[in-house]
């Protein structure tokens, strides 16, 4: 457990770091037009919609899911089906084609709040 709280402190922390040293919004350091999963899957991707993703796995439900609202109602919590915060994490961390390829960081999926030091994620803001 404290592996764990250790863990999401060091990834809060370096999730604030990076918004610090980011470059502001404008000309010189424009921010994506698009954050979270529209970004790289569906049709402002170059990457299989969550819904084609959905159908390669085995024994998942048929879904028309096409954002991550949509599949974070049944992927809460967990254990069955697995949470999504498990599930995507191991998926695009672990990936060279969203680490190296689309220079994806924690901020690809992830919104800070740099004033209240907030995690959400894009789609699922409250």
């Amino acid at each position: 457990m404290r592996a764990i709280a250790l863990s999401i402190s060091l990834l809060v922390g370096l999730v604030g770091l990076a918004v610090a040293v980011a470059p502001a919004p404008g000309p010189a350091g424009a921010a994506p037009a698009v954050q979270g999963c529209p970004a790289c899957h569906g049709a402002a991707g170059k990457e299989p919609g969550l819904d084609a993703l959905a159908k390669k796995i085995k024994n998942h439900p048929a879904t028309a899911a096409t954002a991550v609202a949509q599949c974070i109602i049944c992927h809460r919590a967990g254990p069955a089906p697995p949470p999504f915060r498990t599930v995507l994490h191991k998926q695009h961390l672990a990936s060279k084609k969203f680490t190296a390829t689309y220079k994806g960081t924690c901020t690809s999926c992830h919104k800070v709040d740099t004033a209240t030091g907030t995690v959400t994620v894009y789609g699922l803001e409250k």
